[in-house]
C-alpha cells in the first residue's frame, strides 16, 4: 500500500511513523513545503529569548534522521498545489527546482496544518513585522534582537504564544506592549487568572492593552509606529499572534468537505467525505461530542 502524506510537522510525522511501526512494508511518503519537519513549535518564543540557545534544539528530527529512523521517504520544499481524488494523485511544485511533479497514492493523509492570520491592513508587509509559526520566524526575530534593530515591540494577540513572545522579548531588554481586541488577555481563562497574569506582566515592564484593535502599521520602509483603536504606539517591531487559518486553499474544487472556516471536516476515523482521503491536525475539524 502506498500512503502519501501532505505535511510533515507534528501530525504528519506522527501518522507516518505509526504506519511504519504497524507495517514496515507500507510505502509512506511525506511532501512538505517547509525546509524543516518535526519541529517544536511551542519552543519558538523561547528561542527568541535565548532560553533555547541553539536552533537545532527546536528540531525533533531532520528529514534525514527521520527517514533513517522510520523508513519514511521525505521530500522538503515541495508544495502540493492540486489534489485529484478521481485519479488518486496530487500535483506538487518543487520549490527548489521550480518544477512540477505528480505523486500517486492509495491512501492520502492531509496534514498541512494552518497558517498565521495576516490581517489586511496598511503596513502589514513592512520590514519589522513578524509571525511566530516556524523556526524561520523565530530565527528572523532573534537575529533582529541580537543586532540591536529592536528597542520597542508591540505584540498583537494576548494568547499563549503572544504572551510567551512578549515575556521573552522583555527578557532581552526590549520594551514590550501587548494589545488584544478581547476584554482580557488569555481569553480562554477565567478573569481572575488573566488579571493575575496581566499584573505579573506589568511588574516586569510589559503593558497589556485590552479592548484594543490593530488598525495599521506605520513606517516608510520599516515599522516605526502602530496605530490602534485607542492610540498610536512607537515600535520597531510588530509580532502578530492573532490566530491561525487552516491551510486548505489548494483543496478548492476537489469535492472535499470544508467547514465554515475552511477546515477539513472529518469523521470519528479522521476520514473525509471522499474515500481514502484523511485529514489530521490543525487543518481538520471533528464533531464535538458535547454539542453534536
Amino acid at each position: 500500500m502506498n500512503v502519501l502524506i501532505i505535511g510533515g510537522v507534528a501530525a504528519g510525522t506522527k501518522v507516518a511513523a505509526k504506519l511504519k511501526r504497524d507495517n514496515y512494508n507500507t510505502e509512506v511518503t511525506i511532501l512538505t513545503k517547509g525546509k524543516d519537519i518535526s519541529y517544536a513549535g511551542c519552543g519558538l518564543p523561547y528561542y527568541v529569548g535565548n532560553v533555547i540557545e541553539n536552533q537545532e534544539e527546536l528540531i525533533v528530527n531532520t528529514p534525514e534522521s527521520f527517514s533513517k529512523l522510520t523508513g519514511v521517504e521525505v521530500f522538503t520544499e515541495v508544495e502540493v498545489i492540486k489534489v485529484y481524488p478521481d485519479k488518486k494523485e496530487v500535483e506538487a511544485l518543487d520549490l527548489k527546482a521550480n518544477t512540477t511533479n505528480t505523486y500517486k497514492y492509495d491512501k492520502l493523509v492531509i496534514a498541512t496544518g494552518a497558517d498565521p492570520v495576516k490581517p489586511p491592513i496598511d503596513g502589514i508587509d513592512l520590514k519589522g513585522v513578524y509571525f511566530m509559526r516556524t523556526p524561520e520566524d523565530a530565527v528572523s526575530l532573534r537575529n533582529s534582537v541580537e543586532v540591536g534593530e529592536i528597542k520597542r515591540a508591540v505584540v498583537v494577540g494576548g494568547g499563549f504564544i503572544g504572551i510567551e513572545v512578549a515575556e521573552n522579548l522583555a527578557s532581552q531588554g526590549i520594551r514590550v506592549s501587548v494589545i488584544d481586541l478581547a476584554e482580557q488577555i488569555l481569553p480562554g481563562f477565567e478573569p481572575e487568572i488573566a488579571n493575575y497574569v496581566e499584573n505579573h506582566l506589568a511588574n516586569h515592564g510589559i503593558m497589556a492593552f485590552t479592548n484594543t484593535g490593530l488598525e495599521a502599521i506605520l513606517g516608510d520602509e520599516k515599522v516605526e509606529k502602530v496605530k490602534t483603536s485607542r492610540r498610536a504606539m512607537k515600535a520597531d517591531a510588530v509580532i502578530l499572534s492573532i490566530g491561525i487559518r487552516p491551510n486548505t486553499a489548494f483543496l478548492a474544487d476537489t469535492g472535499i468537505e470544508l467547514s465554515e472556516n475552511k477546515a477539513i471536516v472529518v469523521n470519528e476515523y479522521l476520514g473525509t467525505n471522499i474515500k481514502d482521503i484523511y485529514a489530521v491536525g490543525d487543518c481538520a475539524v471533528v464533531s464535538n461530542m458535547l454539542t453534536e
